[in-house]
């Protein structure tokens, strides 16, 4: 007589996405995660916009922050490693649209938030050409870290010191840093307030003009520069831009004066008159800011 066993089908349970978490996300959350992310990094900007308002609005991105948090540092980590300047914007808005959502505290994720949106301002390329415009770039991402130091800061944390403290750490070797890096500590400082530009930027700014100045009066005084090329002087004129837009609004403000230039070249050096010449020109668009008023 033969035994007739019933077939019992396996069961397995199937996940979208494994994550090392002790409390994985309900498969619901995870389809939430892939429309996310994948919509953020697709090609549609009407998709891309739409998921970054929900990641700044949604209170349900409570439960993927810890994710997205890994998710951006590692998608900057790998687009610098392997430099893709668009899907490295994608990240850095994805990181200010989490700090504009009031339901979020990202505080416990910052581990992961900071260094990564300050690679994006201090690594020395983060484009496939230097001629691409991954200045603008660098930019956002010190705005975000300007804005994530101003909510997240206390006493405790000390975060704008230490975002300071990192800035700090390419001018003070100016020499042995490239012009990228210095560009972005420059924008860094400059975007954290006026008192931060006159402690620790002010004092900088000369030796950081000799090699300004050896890049790029190098004809005029027949310099010889090993290796000179156009990146080079691109990136010197960016550097040289930033401090003269940082530097002086705050010297027309506090040290204002008529001597022709002398005293800010005394102190500064090389980009004295530089400084001199705007700040006489941001004068000018003042007093005739002020006509215009009085004149209406």
């Amino acid at each position: 007589m033969s035994i007739v066993q019933k077939f019992v089908p396996k069961v397995d349970t199937v996940f979208l996405k494994v994550f090392p978490d002790n409390h994985p996300l309900s498969v619901e959350e995870q389809i939430f995660y892939l429309t996310l992310t994948e919509g953020i990094f697709g090609y549609n900007e009407q998709v891309r916009n739409e998921n970054l308002k929900i990641l700044a609005t949604d209170y349900n991105i409570n439960s993927l922050l810890p994710y997205l948090s890994i998710f951006i540092k590692q998608a900057i980590h790998v687009n610098i490693a392997h430099p893709d300047l668009t899907l490295l914007i994608y990240s850095v808005r994805m990181v200010k649209s989490l700090l504009n959502n009031q339901y979020l505290n990202i505080v416990e994720h910052l581990h992961d938030l900071i260094p990564a949106v300050l690679s994006c301002v201090l690594a020395r390329r983060i484009s496939k050409c230097y001629y691409d415009n991954h200045w603008t770039l660098r930019d956002f991402s010190v705005f975000v870290i300007s804005a994530i130091c101003e909510k997240y800061n206390n006493r405790l944390n000390n975060i704008t010191n230490r975002v300071i403290g990192i800035y700090l750490r390419p001018l003070k070797a100016y020499s042995m840093n490239p012009l990228t890096t210095i560009y972005g500590a420059i924008k860094g400082l400059g975007c954290l307030g006026e008192e931060v530009v006159k402690t620790f930027l002010f004092p900088r700014i000369s030796g950081i003009g000799k090699l300004l100045f050896i890049l790029l009066e190098r004809q005029t005084h027949n310099f010889y520069v090993e290796e000179l090329n156009d990146q080079m002087i691109l990136e010197a004129k960016h550097v040289r831009d930033a401090i003269l837009n940082i530097v002086a609004p705050i010297l027309l403000k506090t040290k204002n004066t008529n001597d022709g230039g002398m005293l800010y070249s005394q102190y500064f050096g090389y980009l004295g008159n530089l400084l001199y010449t705007e700040v006489k020109n941001l004068e000018k668009i003042e007093f005739e800011k002020q006509k215009s008023i009085t004149y209406y």
